[in-house]
């Protein structure tokens, strides 16, 4: 009877210890599973206005403790923007004029350069969904910036290697596998309907800046459009980095900093790490 009480127990820690993440919390500390020194993780959201990234002196003191620095790509490599660029480019003979009608385009191409300052027409052949980005600028009302460019600052004030859990070569293939056509509508959808794609983006940071990791997740995968690629754009990538994050955690004390979308749910990196054995517990204030 003890040892099957033993087991009942076991298996019940080993769930349990499995489990989605359930607090509030943007900074976890990965321990366990041989690790000599704790590794941290922290959750991102790649544009915010620069006075809203608050380091606390739990994440200063985190950060303080690591020998390397991780983010999604190394966007410090000195080959970084030229390798972009490339990536962000449709094969030779597409463009958006070819995947939406001539009103569309005309219409699109008004919006855009009102709301990014640029003309439509040089930037026609890049994949459409990229484009979004460009117009988000006028959107937050600010120059945006990353915690990623805040992490990478520290690593190199320390002379920390900085890498990447996956290539800028990768990233970009992700955008090839979306039909252009379909990445032309949610372009189109996302020009004709700017004042609601503020408010939800106004919606999904006021639950990043609650920490709510779990809210956020479930936000990103209910939006009508990227909710019908969340394998592709979420679960498969988070698949990939658990081996890299393994591996580098064992190597050395290391912060990994990745948009905090990749973090909650059942399939997310957290509950990613817990099912690889690691203790992941939350650094909370």
């Amino acid at each position: 009877m003890k040892s099957i009480n033993t087991l009942f127990f076991l298996l019940i820690a080993i769930v349990s210890f499995a489990q989605p993440p359930k607090e509030k919390a943007l900074l976890w500390k990965i321990s366990g599973n041989g690790l000599k020194q704790p590794s941290y993780l922290y959750g991102t959201i790649h544009l915010m206005c620069p006075d809203q990234i608050k380091m606390d002196s739990i994440l200063k003191q985190s950060f303080a403790a690591v020998k390397q620095l991780y983010l999604e790509i190394n966007t410090s490599e000195p080959e970084m923007m030229s390798k972009a660029m490339q990536g962000m480019m449709m094969p030779e003979g597409e463009s958006l004029e070819k995947l939406v009608t001539k009103a569309e385009y005309d219409s699109m191409s008004q919006l855009f350069q009102n709301k990014s300052g640029m003309p439509m027409m040089l930037m026609a052949k890049a994949k459409p969904m990229l484009l979004m980005s460009a117009v988000y600028p006028s959107l937050l009302g600010c120059a945006p910036e990353g915690w990623e460019t805040r992490f990478q600052e520290m690593a190199k004030e320390r002379n920390l290697p900085i890498k990447g859990l996956e290539t800028i070569e990768f990233q970009m293939s992700v955008f090839d596998t979306i039909p252009y056509k379909a990445q032309a509508i949610m372009l189109r959808d996302f020009l004709y309907n700017l004042d609601s794609i503020k408010k939800s983006f106004d919606e999904m940071l006021s639950v990043y800046l609650q920490k709510d990791i779990n809210s956020l997740y479930e936000m990103t995968v209910k939006d009508p459009d990227f909710g019908n690629y969340e394998a592709l754009m979420l679960n498969n990538r988070n698949n990939n980095w658990i081996t890299v994050m393994s591996a580098a955690a064992k190597d050395k004390p290391t912060f990994f900093a990745v948009g905090a979308a990749h973090l909650g749910g059942d399939k997310g990196v957290i509950s990613l790490l817990r099912k690889k054995g690691f203790k992941v517990t939350p650094m909370m204030n």
